[in-house]
């Protein structure tokens, strides 16, 4: 059986490639990346920023996103992927592909997480 966490980062990694695929697809212009590796690497990376790092930071922003009533999150996934986009050598995205990417990426590791029941 794999661990738990090592799940979550298959998932999540799963989630951006499919979301970096999609994106690159129809809105060329937020999102290019130079070939297949580079899109893998970046899936490994998001995963592993969305397991370990996003709840640390989640954490703690917590107060300012009580004030904003969540909507808060939703700036901080955009900072994750943007950054994971920018760690990743061969992607080049700017802020609305980092809205879309996170926005997709969060649908689709939804879906998954709904579908494997936790």
């Amino acid at each position: 059986m794999i661990p738990f966490p090592i799940l979550r980062v298959i998932a999540y990694a799963i989630a951006a490639i499919v979301a970096t695929l999609s994106l690159a697809t129809v809105a060329p212009q937020f999102l290019d990346f130079e070939d297949a590796e580079s899109v893998l690497l970046f899936g490994v990376v998001i995963g592993i920023i969305n397991s370990f790092l996003k709840p640390v930071i989640q954490t703690l922003t917590l107060p300012i996103s009580c004030l904003t009533l969540g909507l808060f999150s939703a700036v901080v996934n955009i900072a994750l992927f943007y950054v994971g986009a920018l760690v990743t050598p061969g992607m080049d995205v700017n802020w609305w592909g980092a809205i879309f990417g996170s926005l997709l990426t969060s649908i689709a590791s939804g879906l998954m997480f709904a579908v494997v029941d936790e």
